[in-house]
């Protein structure tokens, strides 16, 4: 995760994440029926496909949110002080910037 930071690469995966949420979304129930489940996944997979024609044409994709930006601007200036950090401040500094809502 370290490098990853340095290197400007997101730290997580958030494609799966987001795919995850748009197949909840989609369901609307924690335990579907087969079919119901199979119908969402088409659903959820025509979105998808669409998303990939827009990037195959070369529209632009999602634009990352304002306050993810900044929170990956905070975590690279708290990676790049890492010399100059106790341990447990650094790992803090981390922490408040990574905490999910």
């Amino acid at each position: 995760m370290y490098q990853r930071t340095i290197n400007g690469i997101d730290g997580t995966n958030n494609h799966a994440e987001a795919a995850h949420r748009r197949l909840k979304r989609e369901l609307e129930v924690v335990h579907p029926l087969i079919w119901k489940f199979i119908d969402g996944l088409r659903r959820v997979q025509k979105g998808s496909d669409v998303t990939y024609d827009q990037y195959v044409r070369g529209e632009s994709g999602s634009v990352k949110r304002w306050e993810y930006i900044l929170a990956d601007q905070r975590l690279l200036t708290i990676v790049n002080d890492y010399n100059n950090r106790d341990i447990i401040e650094y790992l803090c500094g981390i922490a408040h910037n990574v905490l999910m809502e």
